[in-house]
């Protein structure tokens, strides 16, 4: 026979459930409105990340390496100075000298 433990008990099962409805007003009275926004469809529902406007950087200084440094070597392969293989491995090297001189 097993001996009887608190986690067993009936005590225990109205303790968590008593627990898990606490949590779900608290979350319910925090967001009611946007989740009753959500399920309605609602043009009012929480506003989501735009992909027709891009992020602002996380590092300004990598980000402007980047722009220049890869720009030269697309102009370099627009002009016909690099072919498409050294193309691969100029943009390669601009962007981890970028990384390397700008460390996030």
């Amino acid at each position: 026979m097993q001996a009887s433990t608190f986690a067993n008990s009936t005590l225990a099962r109205v303790v968590a459930l008593v627990i898990a409805l606490l949590l779900a007003f608290v979350l319910w009275s925090n967001w009611s409105k946007d989740f009753q926004n959500l399920f309605a469809g609602s043009s009012d529902a929480p506003k989501t990340v735009s992909t027709a406007e891009p992020a602002k950087p996380a590092n300004p200084a990598l980000q402007k390496c980047l722009d220049q440094r890869v720009g030269d070597v697309e102009r370099m392969k627009s002009e016909g100075v690099l072919s498409d293989s050294q193309f691969d491995a100029f943009k390669a090297r601009a962007q981890s000298l970028c990384r390397a001189q700008n460390p996030a």
